[in-house]
């Protein structure tokens, strides 16, 4: 692998080895970097695998540790000791700086996710003959120009300002100077992208673990969403809702619960718009990494995993009880005495013991723990699992209609955030908040404020990586200032306990601990060995040219 592949696209070898090691056929396809790309897209099956890859291994890197690391530890739904795990400890902190693995391996992983993409895209059209439908073709391209942009949707976040790489080749010689791209520039790309998925992908197909048509708009109505671009985040939320290709499981699709939407059993369900799918065949690098960093210990996991690196912090746990939220706190959080029949199911079905504490959280997490290989019909194992990590499903869709019904009417202007006490009772956002409530079993608002939606937004999805960047958009798109955020964070308690003792443990402490970011804060510095490989990724952005 040439350097500036190395540089531009950052680990560049994975590539190849994301489709050579595994044998599962999701992922067996010859790599882009190879000389049989020119004469592989030959038939209609293999045009329709060549995008397998884009929703599997390159994600790697960050499913796991960077992904709950910064949804999840910076956002203090999630808390580890500064000692357990220097990593998710400098997190905690706001110190992560540019040196952390954690900061390098997202970087890599997300620009691998691109240059994926991109080997796709600059090859495929070349390559493919007249006998293959242009509709495969074009839904294969569909896919490849989704994937990327829901890379960048997260390498924007993030880093800020990012290169915007189409063609690595075109760099030849001269990667030390590749420039960052503004802010702006990057949501207008990844509009660009998904409006050509949104064109060109199959309709109704997401239950097979493939992007639709149906899941670019759902993207793309929450990229106009964080632009507070409220009229289209509207429309596009609306194409979904109508489409009627998904729906909310225990809403839409009967008998079955929150907690149901994050076993194996239930990968690519109805609900599931896009989501990393994993095989855990294929061992460490091509299954979810998730259980093995969060399960309180290996009696869940039953593979010698299951650390308990992170916990939910007191202030999350306080979250779910002002609301009196205990549907989705049971899918989320391990709370000592709770029952979960789907895990050690050979022994009955497993009781959270009474002194259960990961991280001195006095509790552990629940979501993405999905149990032993005998639980999953042999679909984990040591440190993977065969459980897909959501990128996005429907009930968010809900949300963005309600956010945007809101949006249009408080009207906050360019570079301002919706004013936290706005109020809203219109009937559509009503309807599609309450439906989301109505899975959680709470009860309907007559009215809401925005910042009710965002505390709705957060119970929702914790531990799916997401409440970070609700922070981060909060006072406004693309804001070099926080306040709204920073008082959020100054309220909330990043804490452990102590003093818990047998029988019961529950006569603990709660120590209460408040880290504020600064305004740069919230955005992560771009890796050091990126940064001294190519200085001007660190001087003022350009623009790009379109």
């Amino acid at each position: 692998m040439k350097k500036y592949i190395k540089y531009l696209i950052g680990m560049g070898a994975i590539v190849g080895m994301a489709t050579t090691g595994c044998k599962k056929d999701f992922f067996n396809r010859p790599p882009e970097n190879e000389p049989t790309v020119g004469t592989y897209y030959q038939t209609t099956a293999q045009v329709q695998a060549s995008t397998n890859i884009l929703y599997a291994a390159p994600w790697f890197g960050f499913n796991g540790k960077a992904f709950l690391a910064t949804g999840e530890v910076l956002s203090g739904n999630a808390r580890c000791y500064v000692g357990a795990d220097p990593e998710f400890g400098a997190y905690a902190n706001y110190t992560e700086g540019n040196a952390t693995p954690i900061v390098t391996s997202t970087w890599n992983s997300l620009f691998t996710v691109v240059a994926q993409a991109n080997a796709l895209l600059n090859n495929l059209p070349t390559a493919v003959p007249a006998s293959v439908p242009s509709s495969v073709k074009n839904n294969a391209l569909g896919e490849a120009h989704l994937m990327r942009a829901a890379a960048y949707f997260y390498l924007v976040r993030i880093f800020g300002n990012v290169p915007i790489i189409t063609n690595p080749t075109a760099f030849v010689g001269t990667f030390q100077t590749v420039p960052a791209n503004y802010v702006t520039d990057v949501y207008q790309f990844m509009i660009n992208d998904l409006q050509f998925a949104e064109a060109n992908c199959t309709p109704g197909v997401a239950s097979t673990g493939h992007a639709s048509s149906g899941s670019a708009s759902a993207l793309l109505a929450k990229v106009y969403l964080y632009e507070q671009d409220y009229a289209n985040a509207k429309k596009e939320a609306e194409k979904v809702i109508n489409s009627g290709e998904f729906g909310l499981l225990g809403i839409d699709v009967a008998g079955v619960s929150y907690n149901d939407l994050y076993k194996t059993a239930n990968n690519n369900n109805k609900e599931s718009i896009l989501a990393m799918q994993w095989s855990s065949n294929a061992g460490y690098g091509f299954g979810s990494q998730l259980q093995s960093v969060i399960a309180l210990n290996s009696t869940i996991t039953g593979t010698g995993d299951g650390y308990g690196e992170l916990g939910p912090t007191f202030d999350l746990q306080n979250a779910y009880k002002a609301a009196g939220d205990t549907i989705r706190r049971h899918g989320t959080i391990m709370i000592p005495g709770d029952y979960y029949p789907e895990i050690d199911k050979a022994t009955g079905g497993y009781k959270v013991p009474l002194n259960a504490s990961a991280q001195g959280t006095a509790a552990g997490l629940k979501k993405y723990v999905v149990g032993t290989p005998a639980d999953n019909n042999g679909l984990t194992a040591f440190q993977a699992t065969s459980n897909n990590t959501y990128i996005m499903r429907y009930a968010e869709v809900y949300l963005i209609e309600a956010e945007a019904v809101m949006g249009l009417a408080a009207n906050p202007g360019a570079g301002h955030g919706i004013d936290t006490n706005y109020t809203t009772s219109d009937p559509t956002a009503l309807k599609y908040i309450n439906l989301v409530r109505k899975r959680a079993g709470l009860g309907p608002y007559a009215g809401f404020t925005y910042r009710q939606l965002i505390k709705e937004r957060r119970l929702e999805f914790a531990i799916e990586g997401d409440y970070w960047y609700d922070l981060q958009r909060i006072d406004g798109f693309n804001s070099a200032t926080h306040p709204v955020a920073e008082a959020i964070e100054a309220s909330t308690n990043k804490g452990d306990s102590y003093g818990a003792t047998a029988p019961n443990y529950n006569n603990y402490t709660i120590n209460h601990t408040y880290i504020v970011p600064t305004d740069a804060q919230f955005i992560i510095p771009i890796p050091a060995t990126d940064a001294a490989a190519d200085p001007n990724l660190t001087k003022p952005p350009v623009h790009y040219k379109f």
